[in-house]
């Protein structure tokens, strides 16, 4: 792909003036499209295409428009396997069967990237949906790998304008039972190479690796639910990508996880990190903010509940999963119950099946469709649009 700028002497007309846009102002606002409706527009003129491949606005188009506007079930070789909330969001069907058929696992996804490990080889590759382009990764410096105990984060680089074009790849690997340290793995895209790889205290119990949340430089996973009819002392782990170290956050005594309760984590209004937990012997989400404190560890602060119940469910709904999603000026809260899929817009308290599943229970990778590259060395799926 062109590393440049945009370089053409040709201009659209978009006003009664009478006077042509010049081309940065006119990449400026084309930036704000979605890509479903960017792409429908390559064949106005030639500007248009030329946008397409300028490094610059991709990245501008994905800053612009990055808000969850999917979700993968985390379902392997699955055709197809997705579904979108966003209706101005689209990803042509080409690169979702690529993606399928290759026989590929989806790690995480983050500004539009869908981080994958191959079957075949077991490489590590980045892809966007959208544009229908990958790259391939170094390999970590780690030659363990296991597609059950496998998760990634990405903590995108800011460049100063607000437009992030690198980012850190943390790459999270599950140490056998009963211990608390994990292989903690970091890439630098834009040196790429892999600057750090350590054992870390990430806790004793599994963690739900299909959803971290980020937070600056800190990356929060929460601890996965347990089958177990005691209440567990569950917590979120938080690890500071700059001084590669973790820290232990417990939960609120009041949010004590019993057996079938569910918990999950994510971005509040897009600063806080927020935590939900369901409990499913009163029907009700409970979502609380953590507090960072001055003189003593970060606390708790409960700021919203949900009740099943009283938004519609008659039968007892066990809740796999539950994770936040902004979209527009609102937050969804998505979760899923036995097979199906649902959201709760917070603001204006309306509930919406969004899709059936494959299967009972899937944990969900949000997705946010946009046109970010993949990288330097990016290249075309044999599958194109």
């Amino acid at each position: 792909m062109d590393d440049g700028t945009l370089n053409s002497t040709h201009s659209i007309n978009l006003g009664s003036s009478g006077r042509p846009l010049p081309d940065n102002l006119l990449a400026e606002i084309l930036s704000y499209l979605p890509a479903k409706t960017f792409f429908r527009l390559l064949s106005v003129c030639k500007t248009f295409r030329q946008l397409s491949s300028d490094s610059h606005f991709l990245l501008s188009q994905s800053y612009h428009n990055n808000v969850i506007s999917g979700f993968f079930p985390h379902i392997s070789n699955v055709p197809g396997s997705f579904f979108l909330v966003d209706p101005y969001a689209g990803v042509p069907r080409s690169s979702l069967e690529f993606l399928s058929y290759r026989k590929v696992v989806i790690l995480g996804s983050a500004g539009g990237l869908v981080f994958v490990l191959q079957y075949k080889d077991d490489a590590l590759c980045v892809y966007n949906p959208a544009r229908g382009t990958r790259c391939r990764l170094p390999s970590p410096p780690s030659k363990y790998w296991t597609r059950g105990g496998i998760g990634i984060a990405v903590r995108f680089m800011n460049d100063g304008d607000g437009v992030t074009k690198g980012y850190k790849l943390v790459y999270l690997l599950r140490t056998p039972a009963g211990s608390s340290f994990h292989r903690c793995q970091v890439y630098d895209s834009s040196a790429r190479v892999w600057t750090m790889d350590k054992e870390l205290d990430f806790g004793r119990m599994e963690l739900h690796l299909e959803h971290p949340v980020v937070c600056d430089d800190v990356v929060f996973w929460a601890s996965s639910h347990s089958e177990s009819y005691e209440r567990i002392d569950h917590y979120v782990v938080a690890f500071d990508v700059r001084k590669e170290r973790t820290q232990i956050i417990p939960l609120p005594k009041e949010a004590a996880v019993a057996c079938f309760d569910t918990i999950g984590i994510g971005k509040w209004e897009g600063k806080s990190l927020c935590l939900i937990h369901y409990e499913m012997c009163t029907w009700v989400f409970g979502l609380w903010l953590l507090r960072k404190t001055n003189d003593g560890p970060p606390g708790w602060v409960r700021v919203h509940e949900v009740s099943l119940r009283q938004i519609g469910f008659r039968e007892l709904p066990i809740v796999s999963s539950v994770i936040l999603s902004e979209v527009a000026t609102t937050t969804l809260l998505v979760f899923t119950i036995q097979n199906e899929a649902y959201s709760y817009d917070i603001k204006d308290g309306k509930l919406k099946k969004l899709v059936s599943l494959g299967c009972h229970y899937p944990p969900l990778i949000p997705y946010s469709n946009t046109l970010r590259p993949c990288g330097e060395e990016e290249e075309l799926l044999e599958t194109t649009r």
